[in-house]
């Protein structure tokens, strides 16, 4: 799919992924300054081209979300993540993760931008992953539970009984009863909750569809430096048992009396809190009943008139601006020392002045540094910047347009930009 497939919906796109419109601002998507990389069912992780990126950008539009996926299995086809690496930071994420499956041979991506998840059909996938369909992953679309088997308490036994860490190497147990095997959806989360006399304590395993679908979990303690501490050891193929879920107050005595549920069912029910396992432990000379309960919880899927609100919000606040000597590649380092970031307070006046500034026929001499890109969503756009005298011009690069600062503007301009360079 070419770029001109997503300049013919730009009406939708400037108000659904926060771009602008205003006179000088005309920002527009831009798949050139993201960087994309799938993951696909056999674990190999490929580039995509501009095109896949342009098409990602197209299909996670939140007009296009659905408001269920029907039911029945999942083949999981890929996982895309795309980055700007221009303006990238730990904190924010700059586009919806994108997860491309099919149900009953229909196609859909589900695109996860922070706590929003929405899905969307879709006729064509993107031509990165056309082969990924011989090589699909099928996952349940409901959370399947079991017991586990003798031989597997066993084996959850050694395991746990293996070196892990650092020397000197804590001394692991696992409690062999108190094993269970989930098999799981590729999206949502279960939690798990432990309550006894000191509170409750709330931990999260969120899914991840990169691993498979599988999770064994069993209760175990870990003793170091004679200190005792019990936890939830989860595997995702029965090895090892390194993932380690406890709560705050973990730290006891000794623990006796550990307690399977006597009945869970096959399935779990989004949302319904299933008590695993009880025990009592010993506390500064204090017995505790500690209980401890799992609950699996679907995504909220949004769609309609409230996720193009929180999209909007989300990305339309996602801001930065860069003054640079050289013309933009888009996948270079955010540290390149051609690229100037400026702070919130002047990226702000940035965005106010270009709006207010006014078209004209002319410009003037390139300024030291020539140009100026503004990113917010998923959109960007870069002008040159020039000067007349105590005039400030800004050039739309893509069309040639000229527009001149108002005058306040442009003595700011000077004083915030060019009078220590």
């Amino acid at each position: 799919m070419k770029k001109y497939l997503i300049f013919s919906t730009l009406v939708i796109l400037f108000f659904l992924f926060g771009c602008e419109e205003e006179r000088a601002l005309r920002l527009q998507p831009a798949p050139e300054y993201y960087q994309g990389r799938a993951l696909l069912p056999n674990g190999q992780q490929i580039e995509m081209p501009e095109s896949d990126r342009a098409a990602i950008i197209e299909m996670c539009q939140p007009d296009h979300a659905i408001p269920t996926i029907p039911n029945g299995e999942r083949r999981w086809l890929g996982t895309i993540t795309l980055t700007q690496p221009l303006t990238d930071s730990a904190a924010n994420a700059n586009f919806p993760t994108a997860t491309f499956f099919t149900v009953e041979n229909k196609s859909y991506v589900q695109c996860q931008l922070d706590s929003i998840t929405y899905v969307t059909k879709i006729t064509t996938l993107p031509e990165s992953l056309n082969d990924a369909q011989y090589a699909a992953k099928t996952y349940p679309d409901v959370s399947k539970f079991r017991f586990a088997e003798p031989h597997e308490y066993e084996h959850f036994a050694q395991e746990m009984q293996k070196p892990i860490g650092n020397e000197p190497y804590p001394e692991r147990k696992g409690i062999e009863h108190t094993l269970f095997h989930i098999t799981m959806p590729f999206t949502g989360e279960f939690e798990l909750t432990f309550t006894s006399s000191e509170g409750e304590d709330h931990l999260k395993i969120p899914i991840d569809s990169s691993h498979p679908p599988y999770l064994s979990i069993g209760l175990g303690t870990e003793e170091s430096d004679d200190a005792l501490q019990y936890a939830i050891y989860t595997s995702q193929d029965q090895n090892n048992y390194q993932e380690v879920l406890r709560p705050k107050h973990a730290q006891i005595s000794q623990m006796f009396g550990a307690k399977t549920a006597p009945q869970l069912p096959s399935v779990l029910v989004p949302g319904h809190e299933y008590s695993l396992y009880s025990f009592t432990f010993m506390k500064d000379g204090t017995a505790h009943r500690q209980t401890v309960s799992l609950t699996y919880h679907e995504p909220q899927l949004l769609y309609g008139k409230e996720l193009n609100e929180q999209i909007h919000h989300k990305l339309s606040s996602q801001r930065h601006v860069i003054f640079h000597d050289l013309a933009l590649l888009g996948t270079e380092s955010k540290d390149e020392s051609f690229l100037h970031h400026v702070g919130h307070d002047e990226m702000e006046f940035i965005f106010g002045a270009i709006k207010r500034a006014n078209a004209t026929a002319y410009a003037g001499k390139p300024a030291p540094t020539p140009y100026v890109t503004l990113f917010q969503g998923v959109c960007a756009q870069t002008f040159d910047v020039s000067y007349d005298g105590a005039d400030v011009y800004v050039t739309n690069s893509e069309t040639g347009a000229h527009f001149k600062l108002l005058r306040e503007d442009a003595i700011k301009w000077y004083n915030l930009f060019e009078q220590n360079t």
